[in-house]
């Protein structure tokens, strides 16, 4: 019987093209929606993860004074001086759930050779601090601990100071001179790019100990970089290294927060575009429904002959709901599938364009597809349920009178 019922509603919608297009255009853009919108937040997430290194969603940062998020960036109100190292240490023997912590002291300083001097940010960190970010080595070697115990001047620079400064040969073992202070390179970053504000390829890492001795003096931090044991225990964790600084600074001089927020990576731009297509799709979904309750209705009215021949030849109540049902479920679930390959269409377009990871929200693309089913199902109802309550004797006294 299912194919004669696929034959009739071809027929029927062949014969009444614009209304098919209306019934099924809210569902297909209602899928279109969501499947594009959740796989363009879902590649800005993948992206975003990427930046931040393998451990960027379990990295907590805290900075000195007030941070504040500013659309998709990330401000410091005010140079201000309120971390010190005994914070540092005091948040790796007292907090629990982290692996390991490391200090930053962030300045800019004239930086020079024998053909070139300009200012450059150097930062004085812990040899931990190259593998917390992700940092990969290309020539040379890192920062050793043995290199911040002896305060050592050795420096690894960013490949775009390496090239800006040594632009004939290789910087590794050659000296440069950070305010007035000669340092010999002895390794070079490989290509990371800005993360955030944090642009590391025209980054100077150095010794924390010998910035805050020589080039900076002052046991002031510009950060504290805290690395839990698992992503999870993130909120416990900085909840915890909020209140123990609260006690140690007797006020809130500080921030603590995710390293993706402060590094004012597209979190926030992420979830607009998942509200956006909540509410998008909201409001595809009911003109949809609508759409396919007015068609089976009008189809329901323009057919009460063949529903009482149907019904005078042996056709039960039955027959005549499934009929309906199996319309409009055949309905929904075109539109989910047209509008679900449009909207991977679209994406794997944006994604080439925008030169992120590729990714397919999967999960929600059936989400979608099965929500446009039962969508279907509910919409086939009040039509099923009139030609159903239909006598064939009625419906032909109906035709008489007319």
């Amino acid at each position: 019987m299912k194919w004669l019922y696929a034959q009739e509603l071809w027929r029927y919608l062949d014969r009444n093209k614009k209304r098919t297009f209306i019934a099924i255009a809210g569902i297909a853009l209602g899928v279109l929606s969501l499947v594009l919108m959740s796989g363009i937040s879902g590649a800005m997430r993948e992206k975003t993860l990427h930046e931040l290194g393998k451990f960027g969603s379990r990295i907590i940062v805290v900075a000195p004074g007030e941070v504040v998020s500013l659309g998709h960036k990330t401000a410091q109100i005010g140079m201000v001086r309120t971390l010190k190292n005994s914070d540092a240490i005091a948040i790796a023997q007292k907090i629990d759930g982290i692996e390991s912590v490391s200090m930053l002291r962030s300045d800019m300083l004239l930086v020079s050779t024998k053909k070139r001097a300009e200012p450059s940010n150097v930062m004085g960190v812990e040899p931990t601090f190259v593998s917390l970010m992700d940092l990969k080595v290309a020539h040379g070697r890192g920062l050793l601990d043995e290199d911040c115990a002896k305060m050592r001047k050795v420096a690894v620079i960013g490949s775009k100071v390496a090239a800006d400064f040594f632009p004939d040969s290789s910087a590794v073992g050659k000296i440069m001179t950070i305010a007035n202070i000669p340092f010999r390179i002895v390794g070079v970053l490989a290509v990371k790019g800005s993360v955030g504000m944090e642009d590391y390829d025209h980054t100077i890492l150095v010794p924390i100990k010998l910035m805050q001795k020589l080039l900076s003096p002052s046991d002031w931090l510009d950060g504290i970089f805290i690395l839990s044991k698992d992503s999870t225990m993130n909120k416990k964790v900085i909840a915890q290294t909020s209140a123990l600084l609260g006690l140690r600074h007797g006020k809130k001089d500080f921030t603590v927060m995710g390293y993706e927020a402060a590094s004012g990576t597209s979190a926030q731009m992420e979830h607009l575009f998942s509200v956006l297509s909540v509410i998008v799709a909201a409001i595809a979904y009911s003109v949809g429904a609508l759409g396919i309750v007015a068609i089976m209705a009008l189809s329901m009215y323009e057919r009460l002959i063949e529903i009482a021949i149907k019904r005078v030849a042996g056709a039960t109540r039955r027959d005549i709901f499934f009929q309906f049902f199996f319309e409009s479920t055949i309905l929904s679930l075109s539109g989910a599938i047209f509008g679900g390959g449009v909207a991977l269409l679209f994406l794997v377009v944006v994604e080439i364009f925008a030169r992120w990871p590729f990714y397919i929200p999967f999960e929600m693309l059936l989400f979608s597809i099965s929500l446009s089913v039962f969508i279907g199902i509910l919409a086939s109802l009040y039509p099923a349920r009139r030609a159903v309550a239909l006598e064939p004797v009625k419906i032909l006294k109906m035709y008489e009178e007319s």
